[in-house]
């Protein structure tokens, strides 16, 4: 009984993540930053070329903070985009000692569930290249943005990433 109470307590934390819609809606700033506020990401930076937030950030001077997921707006060319760990061995153990699957899994893990939304929804663009990195990218009709939105697995993050018509 003590572990089914257990893992109720864990099941709506590790499917908690934003959706294709959420994604689908960021049309400015404002709409950014509801987007990542209402899916539990705390505010992290302001500078004057990025807004950055992060989901359950461990606060660090030293070494720069951490969290497994991380959101950034640019309000000069309103270019935003979402960094998902995709490695996180501690919520993968959590998750089999408890006997559910964790975020990392694949199935559960919100750039999975994101790109899913995407690939099934929006219609294949072409291949961008960003600082060595190929982006598949997709032009989505129901999207409130203008421009594409791409993704890409580089260094154990998944990435999707907003490009503005430019």
């Amino acid at each position: 009984m003590k572990q089914l109470i257990i893992i109720l307590l864990f099941i709506p934390l590790v499917s908690f993540g934003q959706s294709y819609k959420d994604v689908m809606s960021i049309s400015s700033v404002d709409m950014f930053k509801k987007v990542v506020i209402e899916n539990g990401y705390e505010f992290s930076s302001n500078t004057d070329e990025t807004i950055t937030y992060g989901f359950n950030i461990i606060k660090d001077s030293i070494n720069a903070d951490k969290s497994t997921r991380w959101a950034q707006y640019n309000p000069e060319n309103d270019k935003w985009s979402f960094i998902f760990s995709r490695t996180d061995a501690l919520a993968s153990l959590a998750g089999a000692f408890l006997g559910v699957e964790s975020e990392t899994d694949n199935s559960k893990n919100p750039y999975n569930l994101i790109t899913e939304g995407i690939k099934e929804k929006c219609k294949y663009y072409k291949i961008q290249n960003v600082e060595g990195t190929d982006f598949v990218t997709y032009s989505c009709s129901e999207s409130s943005y203008k421009g594409k939105i791409g993704f890409a697995i580089a260094d154990g993050s998944g990435i999707v990433l907003h490009f503005s018509n430019e």
